[in-house]
């Protein structure tokens, strides 16, 4: 039978809707003059919207139609109504809708392709309610267990909730021993760059290898931890001003002095490093020493990368 055959095109749209009904697809159909030619079952199903009633019409007027169902409206007509060429990566968004009942709606703009032209766009719609729900029931088992170790997954240091408890544990043994201890907070300078220009799996390998070097540089009693993202935690039980600046100018050196990485070309990063001593008598808490150590850190890093400040 031809291509060109009206009875033949009208079979291949029926099976093309078939098809994607099957497969529980929504869809929105907009010609190269901006007026709607199809609207799925589905799609009016997910959206409370009637298909017969807009098909033909303009498609400001039908995209609005469409929104009104959305938590966000602007989310969901940021995706459907992109006039984005060929080649351009499609924009795809979940979208919350709140009727005829509340449900998550992933949507995706993709131009029409023929002849190396666009002359029209579908809006594909798909109901992820299930598969959200599922996303963050995994995300909150992933925290709970997170919660339960002590450890940091990645480089296997101490995580920040057990760092806390070394530090109770330890302002009250100094507090009782009149003796008194430090806390470094280690920053790695130009991490977000490197993970942009070689990604976060070169990154995430960078970090491990920091911790084991760290490590290298401590006494055995004490404490490492990574604190979150690229930045780590240092406890040093009965150190004074001159020995926490000894320790962070030794973590500082022992990062700067040798490549990082499978580059290739291997990375040099550096350590920014900002200290606070707690020494008795005081009123302060641990967590105030930790807050100490962190603007501390903050005027490591105004002198420029490697840099290492201990306040008294």
């Amino acid at each position: 039978m031809p291509a060109d055959d009206p009875e033949w095109s009208s079979f291949l749209q029926c099976a093309f809707l078939t098809v994607l009904e099957a497969a529980d697809e929504g869809l929105i159909v907009f010609d190269g003059e901006g007026r709607c030619r199809m609207i799925g079952r589905r799609a009016g199903e997910l959206f409370g919207v009637e298909p017969a009633a807009y098909v033909g019409k303009p498609r400001a007027e039908v995209l609005e139609a469409f929104s009104r169902a959305c938590e966000e409206p602007d989310t969901f007509l940021a995706a459907a109504s992109a006039d984005a060429p060929l080649g351009v990566p499609k924009v795809v968004v979940d979208v919350d809708v709140r009727r005829p009942r509340p449900r998550t709606v992933l949507c995706k703009g993709v131009p029409i392709s023929r002849d190396g032209k666009a002359p029209g766009r579908v809006v594909f719609v798909r109901d992820v309610t299930r598969e959200r729900a599922a996303e963050r029931q995994n995300k909150q088992l992933q925290a709970r267990i997170a919660d339960l170790s002590p450890f940091d997954p990645l480089t296997g240091l101490l995580n920040p909730r057990r760092f806390r408890e070394e530090l109770d544990r330890e302002h009250g043994r100094s507090t009782r021993a009149w003796d008194s201890y430090a806390v470094l907070r280690l920053d790695v300078d130009g991490m977000a760059a490197l993970n942009d220009e070689y990604g976060v799996p070169v990154g995430d390998e960078v970090l491990e290898q920091i911790a084991g070097r760290l490590k290298t540089c401590l006494r055995e009693y004490d404490v490492l931890a990574r604190l979150e993202g690229d930045e780590f935690g240092v406890l040093l039980p009965g150190a004074d001003a001159l020995a926490a600046r000894a320790v962070g100018e030794r973590m500082a050196a022992s990062i700067a002095a040798q490549s990082l990485g499978t580059t290739g070309d291997g990375q040099r990063v550096t350590l920014s490093v900002g200290g606070a001593l707690w020494v008795p008598p005081s009123g302060e808490s641990g967590e105030d020493i930790v807050q100490r150590s962190g603007k501390a850190l903050l005027e490591a890093r105004k002198l420029g990368g490697g840099k290492v400040h201990v306040e008294g």
